[in-house]
């Protein structure tokens, strides 16, 4: 007799925390640009995520290349979020969003980033 498999019962997202926000420009008092700043919208905990062949494909037509995957639980807050020019904070990296996918289910969510460069701020 064969012995069903069971699925696990929840998700476990323990490779760390990404924090996501956008850049807002910061001008002086003449309203000279002098710099940008990240502002951080939310924290969630992921899991890193191999690539597909097509996931680097629709990377690569959108203009990109597609340097990390991973996973997350979709909170509620998240769905008021707009997803243009969204950058996401990794370990002192930032990258900046390709696009966002999320299961049927509504449960999961699929973030596909682009590196930019370390960033030097201390980590919030």
């Amino acid at each position: 007799m064969l012995r069903k498999v069971q699925k696990p019962i929840h998700q476990v997202f323990n490779d760390g925390y990404l924090y996501y926000g956008r850049d807002v420009t910061q001008r002086s008092g003449v309203g000279k640009r002098i710099g940008e700043e990240f502002v951080q919208e939310g924290k969630l905990a992921y899991q890193l995520m191999d690539g597909r062949e097509q996931d680097y494909e629709m990377a690569n037509t959108m203009g990109s290349s597609l340097d990390l995957k991973v996973k997350t639980p979709y909170p509620p807050s998240f769905i008021n979020v707009r997803k243009s020019n969204l950058k996401v904070r990794i370990n002192q990296i930032e990258y900046s969003v390709i696009y966002v996918d999320f299961d049927h289910s509504r449960r999961l969510l699929y973030f596909y980033l682009q590196e930019v460069g370390a960033v030097n701020e201390p980590e919030i």
